[in-house]
């Protein structure tokens, strides 16, 4: 990957870390769901809570991803940088995913160059994700959350 312009090499970056995150997410929920649907007869508000923990491991393993992400494409010639620092080290990639991830925007430190398109992805990725936990959530507590 040597020769490829620094805008080619983050797109595809950037849908790398978007496909393994889908098909992280998708893989997590439905293991969850085939598990809570063989133990239905257990304490729904018990499941309920490892849905939640589930689906935050999930959300923080896609940060982590995108996270590799930047931190390969910071290290890679023409692919951007990061305005307001020198150098990023590996936990302030993660802080930049972190960022992204969850849509809070950027404050100090701005993307610069063709990693940008990375931002927007990891951002969107990360909008319909927490929506479609929130929905799986939502359908766990329908069924599991009784009142006691």
């Amino acid at each position: 990957m040597g020769n490829l312009p620094g805008y080619v090499v983050a797109i595809l970056g950037t849908l790398t870390a978007a496909m393994l995150c889908v098909l992280l997410h998708y893989e997590g929920l439905y293991r969850m769901e085939r598990r809570f649907r063989a133990g239905a007869t257990s304490a729904g508000r018990r499941q309920m809570l490892l849905a939640i923990l589930g689906v935050l491991a999930l959300h923080m393993a896609q940060i982590w991803i995108f996270g590799v992400a930047w931190w390969t494409l910071l290290h890679f010639p023409d692919a951007g940088s990061i305005a307001g620092t020198a150098h990023v080290q590996w936990h302030g990639a993660l802080f930049l995913s972190a960022l992204a991830f969850t849509s809070l925007g950027f404050d100090a430190w701005v993307p610069v160059g063709a990693i940008r398109i990375l931002a927007g992805v990891e951002a969107l990725t990360g909008l319909v994700l927490v929506a479609w936990s929130a929905s799986f959530a939502f359908l766990q507590m329908q069924r599991h959350w009784k009142q006691d």
